[in-house]
């Protein structure tokens, strides 16, 4: 608040929130300090405020020594209006605009710019010093009102107050008051007219001055209670009153305004209270004199007032005043005049009067002024008794039972009644007692009224043994005997009530009393009360049929309802079933009697059905099956007919098909709304709530049937309903909300499991409150706004206490009910974020029409000053709007940023505001900073200029509030936080804290960039990380995430951050923080679904974890975690993780401490450990653990079986030496991960249905479907790394735990169960993956046991719908349900290589299964082939190669294969050839080779684009990829070629048995692709390519020796390898050769050839140089083909090979150029072959293994590499036995020219060639081998599938040379033949 001076008047608003004590704590010396300022002002009252002609002081002269001219014509206006002078004129239009304007001051210049504009601010000026003045009157009330009452916190201070005062002066102040309101005059402006809206001003005006002259009379009467009046006070007093008629001709008041009227009345009620109560003497003995002086003065004018009503209490207590303080009583003639004023005061319903007095809202409530008011006529009642009573006619007095029955219901009288014995108002009680049950009617009220006043006890036991019973006489029944007169006894016993177990018995005196309506006897008997009710109530049920619907009036009627009244407050009042007499058992039950007897009548008594089911209600708590049961059954409340119906849509519209009203509608419809009363409603809302509260769960038979009642026919309609009292409106008002959030807490907060009633019931409460209907009523009630509301509360006497039922309570049951529904909304619309109807009424902005301005109205309840609740919940519903809100919820607040920070922030740094408010406060700024950066950058001030150092406010010098940003108050926190760091412990700090959070969290750090500027910021944010720890405090989570943001954020610049973490990781605070965020409660987790937050432990754990984590990925750019504390957290991690597994009950601390643990292993290379001992104990843990796992892996939740599997696979990487040489541990781990996997796969069987029908699953389940498809692939990977492990290095039986539980038929039976289904595609893939590493072990042998075709042969084909799928050039959607082309080529190609890899390790074993999948598969084999034309992705790729790959190895057996299925091998076959001439295609299109690499979906736009190919990594791996699949290829169609060696050397020549690959007969060019052919052009176009790739490549030859001859030594190998080395080192070339040299092709550009893969460009070289050798010569000697055709294939060869022979002469025989003749060739290691023993010919394995020969050239080894020369020299070695056979290492089989016939003559080619061996290890290792041998390494696994050569069948040959063969041979050889190919016949 502004620093205002002070001039005259004080801001008394302010003041009153300051020491009323009802919206702030204000500390005691503040409240005395502040009264004890203003004691002069409180005595003063309204007489403080001068008028205007009280001073000279001009407003002119005034305005220009302020220097604000320009408000000059403003102020006049408003000094006319106020009639002020005008020093405090100018006070009141500062503090107005300071304190309570909240428009800006633009708009503050258009109002005061025209006559019109001005009227709502002058109005609204005048309002504010309207509740000024009667601020200072309250303000004297309140010391009043607790100036005796010790209990008050402020008791002490008004005393002291007070007693500066005095109160006598104070009476007198007040007195003059008085006078001068009641003299007062409006302005002379307004009585002429001369102003705007004179009418309405005048109007305010005279309210105004009623109000505070109600005011100061409510103040004089409460001094009475401290000060009584005297003699001359009296008189003043009774001469003011006089002077306007009590209150009735009060100036300025209109008589047909009903608000005018009441002020009249209430102005009468006050004048006459405080007149009555100066009358009232309890000791008159003692005030004789002044009584005697009253009369003296008074009675004359006194008894001169007969004529009004008002009139008939003034002489009632005139009377007795005069009879009980004066001699009056003992003189006859002034005895009668007494009397004579008696009779007028009954005339004129002097009690019924009283009755009003007592009842009026005044003075019915709890305060010292109604209980002075209502104990003067309490007393005054019990004085007329004692004089007048004793014959019991004041009794018959009308209204005086009802003013009776009105005050005993207060706990005081009624105590102080129950004390007496026969004196005072006790003498009417005995008058019922006496006439029991003449006057049954008035004892029920007055038991039901000592009842409600806490005598319930008392009154209970007095009428169930009253004393007399009066009964009509009746000489048949009753036999009396005449004692004397009119005494009688009775003769004989006469049961009084029919049907009810009383008696009177013989001997009982009764007494004859006359009376109109006959003669009764009164019996002295004892008799209970609840007897005659019972009674009374079997009368009236046999009555029923002749009242004829005349209910009202039926006097039988009213006596049963005024029992059952009683018996309602009775037994709302017991405590259990116990206290319930067997007398009031019987009464009860016939209230059900009474509602089924009434529900059928057309017009029913109301009042008596509404009394019977409030007896139901109050029964509910003790006996609420039973009165479930019966209620239910009569039928008369609402229900649900059809319970089937699940839509909650149709039950919120009140379908008639699933509710049905009953009779509760059609007594609202047809009765109660004629009455204008709803006496019944309120009975079922009552008994609603009540059987709510009770929560049985009834939901469909009562909570929902009644919702849908309420919110359909009641709620929405209300407002149209006529009342015969306004209260009654607001307690239905007030019941239905009470309902709506009896219901909203019942499911929202209850701690029980919701069901499917739960929910249908919240759907259809949120669902039907925010429809439009609904929803419009509840915004009425959010949208009163704070000027309405503090202008009835104005009204109101008492501001201390609220209506239980007011205006102000209903406000905040809408605001709690609207905060609920925009919380819960999603329940009912899900995740869409459509508005619902009352959303988009909430939701306008002011430029729209919008009547309600919800927002506004909302926020202007922050200045509400009677009520402490409305700020708060005024700022809790705006952070649930900001949160729910998508809108600007500043433009729908239409407040400039500087009104927001006055509104809200200036209450924080006010010490005198709750902390409540504050807490709100700063929780609203929390949820703004998530939602709304228009309101967030109010708060924090963004983009507004630095304020002045002071600032002009109308020209006082105000200091700015330190309030105006909330980064002060944050600094505030920081600076307290640096001094005390257990400072956090409080709420507001936690609070500021969540906003720190928050602004990290939406990365708004900018907002305290002036914080984060200063050097100490992260060392005061961060001190509760190093300081003690306390428990439950969830700052340190947030602590923690801020640091981890700002971790991952700053990139290592943050110094000041990285001190603080420093410290953080020293041990001293790292190891204690440890203890604490690892110390984890056992117990089970508490589910308490009334709060979604998690427990501070657990958010503290997951912050640590993130933190951590972050850490470890960002390391070392900000700092490294220091590697004792590393080490320490991982110890720690895992033993605490270990510990816990044993308590899953709750598995969130476990998933949290797993996923922790696995990175922490992440970033290890190498265990942590350092001793082998640790090693051990942390693998026992690891074991443990895995144990625990796998006791309850079912129950695990998925977020923790995935964070296992991970650490377990880590560790087996970490600890693979301890796994394998320890056989127990490798024993039970190898257990434990079987047992997992064996789990993972019976869930995924049990998942799976078998059905194919079924196959699609629903997309409900697709989130537990993935969670489960994730922690099997981390299964699968763990078999892959056990099996990738064990295979190496582990002990030879290491698989007998899988196969001990048909691991291998569950993955297949579980893989062919999921690939035809889309979902599991990705858990497909990976169990391929598994089968295939299976497959290269040692296990591979099990899969020819396993029915593997069985299970996958048809489960591999396509799915259908991919099969009738057109192939369309659409982009599939990320989260298509369905299959595409793109989804199942990874599928397809691993089932493929499975199949290949089989096969190639047991080749003729598995032979029929393979030849089966390609017949099975035949179609689809042929079109992944025929794949290379549409696409050549990654994936396509993959199975292209896959594809031709199984092709290669199968086509060794195409005998086998043409036995079985020619057609199939024709197919494939001529598929092969179209893909080899396609492929070979693409080397020249690399535009067309790029579309097929970006996928179908991008091709358009790479041929749109008329930019150069550029040559990138993608289109070089490409072009090697596809040099694979010719190989591959190539390598097929050798197989169906004549075998070259039979072509050179074989002597019969059988052309019959082939046919031409090549076509030779060139034409015209094709137009069509499936025409196109493969020719001898393609090939030597290839070779020419490949010739010239290696060219650029500088591709040189090393002359490494191939083979091993027996007489080289290890060190002589040694030596040949180096001396291979420096020759090739000699002979590389340091250019290519010149383009000049090179036959004129077109290739593909230099750069694509320059980075091929130089090996496979040479593997690829030589088998097309095999197939171009082998069909070139076939052809040349076909006798079928035309001369000129041989002539062209010799002419290519000739020409097109220039290229290759070139590259052979500069490469290969570089060195040989002296010779003279090419043919002549180097030999190496000449040695001279022995005659060997055929039988003696074979060799060990290990001997074999020995002679391996390692190549030692640095380039990189080719797995599809091969060697042509090898494969000829073992064909020659399997046909033609030589004795160095044995000599030669067999397992490495590369070479594709593996023809099995060739002639002897061929011997001379082979004699000494040896295979190279192939680095397994090299760079190209990933590509598939061609051959299995290649994996074969270890002998116990090559022995499986060993082929022996049979022994030779002739000599061998001895004497002969053996030389070692290099690369080079083979590629001067066929240089050679193709010098003599062209050449030759």
């Amino acid at each position: 608040m502004p620093i205002v001076e002070k001039y005259v008047i004080k801001d008394w608003k302010r003041l009153w929130q300051m020491v009323s004590g009802i919206h702030h704590e204000t500390p005691r010396d503040i409240v005395r300090e502040e009264l004890m300022s203003v004691c002069s002002e409180l005595q003063a009252g309204v007489l403080q405020f001068k008028p205007k002609s009280a001073s000279d002081v001009q407003l002119e002269a005034l305005l220009r020594d302020k220097k604000q001219e320009k408000l000059l014509s403003f102020t006049e206006r408003l000094q006319d209006l106020l009639n002020i002078e005008s020093a405090q004129c100018w006070e009141i239009l500062c503090y107005y605009l300071t304190q309570e304007y909240r428009g800006s001051a633009s708009l503050l210049t258009q109002l005061i710019s025209t006559e019109t504009s001005m009227a709502k601010l002058l109005a609204d000026i005048v309002h504010y010093y309207s509740l000024e003045r009667m601020i200072v009157l309250k303000i004297v009330k309140n010391l009043l009102v607790f100036y005796s009452v010790p209990n008050h916190p402020y008791h002490k201070e008004y005393r002291e107050v007070v007693d500066k005062i005095t109160l006598t002066r104070l009476r007198d102040s007040y007195f003059d008051q008085l006078e001068s309101l009641i003299d007062e005059q409006p302005p002379r402006k307004l009585t002429a007219g001369e102003c705007f809206y004179s009418t309405d001003s005048l109007k305010a005006w005279s309210e105004r001055n009623s109000r505070e002259t109600k005011e100061v009379l409510h103040i004089l009467l409460l001094m009475t209670e401290h000060l009584p009046m005297g003699l001359e006070q009296i008189k003043r007093l009774f001469s003011v009153f006089k002077q306007h008629s009590f209150g009735r001709t009060h100036k300025s008041l209109n008589e047909g305004n009903v608000f005018h009227q009441e002020l009249r009345r209430s102005l009468i009620y006050s004048e006459m209270a405080l007149l009555l109560r100066c009358l009232d003497f309890e000791e008159p003995r003692e005030n004789c004199d002044l009584i005697e002086k009253l009369v003296g003065c008074l009675d004359v004018d006194i008894t001169s007032m007969y004529h009004r009503q008002e009139h008939g209490p003034l002489l009632l207590f005139w009377m007795l005043m005069r009879l009980r303080g004066t001699n009056d009583a003992d003189d006859a003639s002034s005895l009668l005049r007494c009397r004579h004023l008696g009779k007028r005061a009954v005339d004129l319903k002097c009690f019924v009067e009283l009755h009003s007095i007592v009842t009026h809202p005044m003075f019915s409530d709890d305060s010292l002024l109604s209980r002075i008011v209502r104990k003067t006529v309490y007393n005054q009642v019990g004085y007329l008794c004692d004089l007048f009573d004793g014959d019991g006619s004041c009794a018959r007095y009308e209204g005086i039972y009802e003013l009776l029955y009105e005050l005993l219901s207060w706990p005081q009288l009624a105590k102080d009644f129950c004390t007496r014995e026969d004196t005072g108002a006790r003498s009417l009680y005995t008058t019922l007692l006496e006439n029991f049950p003449l006057d049954f009617t008035n004892l029920a009220k007055l038991g039901q009224a000592l009842t409600k006043g806490g005598q319930r006890n008392y009154i209970k036991k007095q009428l169930e043994s009253l004393p007399i019973l009066a009964l009509m006489f009746d000489e048949k029944v009753h036999k009396l005997n005449e004692v004397d007169t009119d005494e009688f006894e009775l003769t004989a016993g006469v049961s009084p009530y029919p049907g009810i177990d009383f008696n009177i018995p013989v001997g009982t005196s009764c007494t004859a009393i006359q009376d109109p309506s006959g003669c009764y006897m009164h019996f002295r008997t004892q008799v209970n009360f609840f007897d005659a009710l019972h009674h009374e109530m079997n009368c009236l049920l046999k009555e029923t049929g002749h009242l004829h619907g005349d209910f009202e009036s039926n006097d039988r009627i009213r006596r049963v309802e005024a029992g059952l009244r009683f018996l309602e407050c009775a037994v709302q009042h017991t405590q259990s079933v116990e206290a319930i007499s067997a007398e009031m058992v019987h009464p009860t039950e016939m209230c059900i009697d009474l509602l089924n007897k009434f529900k059928t009548v057309q017009c029913p008594p109301v009042g008596l059905l509404s009394t019977c089911l409030n007896v139901c209600t109050a029964l509910l708590p003790l006996v609420d099956e039973e009165i479930f049961t019966r209620v239910s059954n009569l039928g008369i409340l609402p229900s649900i007919s059809d319970r089937s119906v699940e839509d909650y849509k149709l039950y919120a519209g009140g379908s008639a098909a699933c509710f049905q009203a009953r009779f509760l509608g059609c007594i609202i419809d047809n009765v109660e709304k004629k009455l204008e009363r709803y006496d019944f409603l309120l009975s079922y809302l009552a008994f609603l709530r009540t059987y709510t509260k009770l929560k049985r769960n009834r939901y469909m038979q009562v909570e929902l049937p009644g919702l849908i009642f309420v919110l359909r026919d009641v709620f929405p309609h209300v407002h149209a309903w006529h009342f015969r009292s306004h209260q009654d409106k607001n307690k239905i008002y007030f019941e239905i909300f009470s309902y709506i959030c009896d219901i909203l807490d019942l499911i929202s907060t209850g701690s029980t499991p919701r069901s499917e009633d739960r929910e249908l019931l919240l759907k259809v409460c949120i669902y039907s409150l925010l429809n439009l209907e609904n929803g419009m009523i509840l915004l009425r009630f959010v949208g009163v706004g704070n000027s309405y509301l503090q202008n009835s509360m104005e009204l109101e006497t008492n501001w201390m206490q609220q209506q239980p039922q007011g205006l102000t309570m209903l406000v905040r049951l809408s605001m709690r009910i609207l905060m609920q529904l925009l919380r819960l909304k999603g329940s009912v619309y899900g995740g869409h974020k459509s508005l619902s109807p009352l959303e988009a009424l909430i939701y306008t902005q002011p430029k729209q029409r919008d009547t309600l301005r919800i927002i506004p109205t909302v926020c202007s309840y922050m200045s509400n000053i009677f009520d402490r609740w409305l700020p708060i919940l005024s700022c809790r519903l705006l952070k649930r709007i900001a949160l729910e809100f998508n809108m600007s919820l500043l433009a729908c607040l239409d407040m400039e940023p500087d009104q927001i920070r006055l509104t809200f922030i200036q209450k924080l740094p006010d010490e005198l505001e709750s902390d409540s408010i504050k807490t709100a406060i700063l929780e609203l700024v929390d949820a703004c900073i998530a939602k709304q950066p228009g309101v967030t950058e109010a708060f924090f001030k963004v983009n507004y200029g630095q304020d002045k150092c002071s600032r002009s406010f109308f020209g006082k010098e105000c200091q700015p509030t330190i309030g105006e940003s909330i980064v002060t108050y944050m600094k505030e926190f920081l600076d307290a936080l640096e001094q005390e760091p257990l400072t956090i412990q409080q709420a507001l700090p936690r609070k500021i804290m969540n906003i720190f959070h928050s602004l990290w969290k939406h990365n708004l750090q900018m907002l305290v960039s002036d914080l984060l500027k200063e050097s100490k910021f992260w060392q005061r944010l961060c001190s509760p990380l190093l300081c003690q720890f306390e428990t439950n405090i969830r700052v340190y989570t947030q602590i923690l995430n801020i640091v981890s943001i700002e971790v991952y954020t700053c990139n290592g610049e943050n110094a000041a951050l990285k001190d603080v973490l420093t410290k953080f990781f020293e041990i001293k605070h790292f190891g204690e923080w440890l203890n604490y965020v690892f110390d984890i409660p056992k117990a089970p987790a508490v589910a308490n679904s009334s709060s979604d937050e998690l427990p501070d432990w657990i958010c503290c754990l997951q912050s640590f974890k993130d933190l951590i984590i972050i850490m470890l990925k960002k390391q070392p750019k900000l700092m490294s975690i220091p590697e004792p504390e590393f080490k320490l957290m991982a110890k720690k991690c895992l033993a605490v993780l270990v510990d816990r597994s044993h308590y899953l009950e709750d598995m969130r601390p476990f998933i949290m401490l797993a996923e922790l643990y696995v990175f922490i292993l992440l970033k290890l290379n190498h265990s942590y450990t350092n001793s082998d001992k640790e090693d051990r104990e942390l693998m026992e843990h690891l074991l443990q653990l895995m144990s625990r796992i796998c006791s309850c892996y079912e129950d695990l939740h998925v977020r923790a079986k995935e964070a296992c599997l991970a650490i377990i696979i880590k560790s087996a990487h970490l600890y693979t030496s301890l796994l394998i040489h320890d056989s127990a541990i490798s024993l039970s781990f190898l257990n434990s991960v079987v047992s997992i996997i064996c789990t993972e796969l019976q869930s995924m069987e049990n998942s799976v249905n078998l059905d194919r029908r079924q196959s699609v699953e629903n997309t409900d389940s697709t989130d537990s479907t993935d969670s489960t498809t994730n922690s099997l692939i981390l299964c699968l990977n763990l078999l892959k790394t056990v099996a990738t492990i064990f295979n190496s290095e582990g002990p030879g039986n290491w698989d007998l735990p899988f196969v001990s539980v048909r691991l291998f038929q569950r993955l297949l039976r579980c893989i062919a169960h999921t690939l035809p289904l889309h979902n599991k595609q990705m858990l497909t893939v990976h169990l391929l993956n598994v089968l295939i590493v299976f497959a290269k072990s040692h296990c591979s042998v099990e899969f020819l046991h396993c029915d593997i075709g069985e299970y996958l042969w048809l489960s591999l084909q396509p799915p259908p719908e991919l099969v009738q799928a057109k192939y369309e050039f659409n982009k599939p959607k990320a989260d298509a349900d369905c299959w595409t082309p793109e989804h199942w080529w990874p599928v397809y190609a691993r089932g493929i290589e499975l199949v290949n890899i089989i096969y190639e390790k047991h080749k003729g074993c598995f032979l029929k299964n393979a030849l089966q999948f390609v017949d099975i598969h035949e179609v689809y084999l042929v079109d992944a082939m025929l794949l290379s034309k549409q696409s050549l992705e990654p994936a396509a790729m993959q199975l292209i190669k896959a594809a031709v790959s199984l092709v290669a190895s199968l086509t060794e057996h195409h005998m086998e294969w043409a036995q079985q299925n020619k057609t199939s091998l024709m197919n494939i076959m001529r598929a092969m050839q179209t893909l080899l001439c396609h492929v070979s295609t693409l080397f020249h299109q690399q535009r067309n080779l790029k579309c097929l690499l970006a996928g179908r979906h991008c091709q358009l736009e790479i041929l749109r684009s008329t930019a150069a190919i550029v040559i990138d990594d993608d289109l070089i791996g490409a072009c090697n990829d596809l040099t694979d699949i010719i190989i591959y290829c190539t390598k097929s169609l050798l197989k169906f070629s004549p075998d070259l060696m039979e072509l050179i050397c074989s002597s019969v020549y059988e052309p019959s048995k082939w046919s031409p690959l090549l076509d030779v007969k060139f034409g015209a060019p094709k137009m069509s692709e499936q025409n196109v052919t493969l020719t001898f052009t393609m090939i030597l176009n290839m070779v020419s390519i490949y010739v010239k790739a290696l060219n650029m490549q500088n591709h040189g030859f090393s002359e490494v020796p191939l083979n091993t001859l027996p007489n080289v030594s290890q060190g002589g190998e040694t030596a040949d390898n180096e001396s291979a080395s420096l020759l090739q080192t000699n002979r590389t070339f340091s250019k290519t050769i010149s383009s000049t040299s090179i036959v004129s092709v077109s290739c593909p550009a230099s750069e694509l050839l320059s980075n091929m893969d130089s090996q496979l460009c040479l593997l690829a070289l030589e088998h097309l140089l095999m197939f171009v050798a082998s069909q070139g010569i076939y052809i040349i000697r076909s006798t079928n083909l035309e001369p000129r055709w041989k002539q062209i294939v010799r002419r290519d060869i000739n020409s097109d090979l220039l290229c290759f022979h070139e590259f052979v002469r500069r490469k290969v025989i570089a060195d040989s150029r002296e010779s003279r003749s090419p043919w002549l060739r180097r030999k190496h290691g000449l040695f001279k072959l022995n005659f060997l023993d055929p039988t003696r010919s074979s060799s060990s394995p290990s001997s074999r293994s020995t002679d391996v020969v390692r190549r030692t050239n640095t380039a990189p080894t080719n797995e599809l590499r091969v060697n042509v020369v090898r494969r000829l020299h073992l064909q020659q070695q399997h046909r033609t036995p030589s004795a160095g056979t044995n000599n030669f290492d067999m397992t490495r089989d590369l070479s594709p020219i593996g023809a099995e016939h060739g002639p002897p003559a061929a011997q001379h080619m082979a004699t000494s060639s040896t295979p190279r061996s192939n680095d397994p290890e090299g760079d190209l290792g990933s590509r598939k081998r061609l051959y299995p041998g290649d994996n074969c390494v270890l002998d116990d696994l090559a022995a499986i599938e060993v082929q022996y050569f049979p022994p030779p069948m002739e000599p061998g040959f001895c004497e002969q040379s053996q030389v070692q063969l290099v690369e080079e041979d083979y590629l001067k050889l066929m240089s050679l033949l193709f010098v003599v190919i062209p050449s030759s016949e």
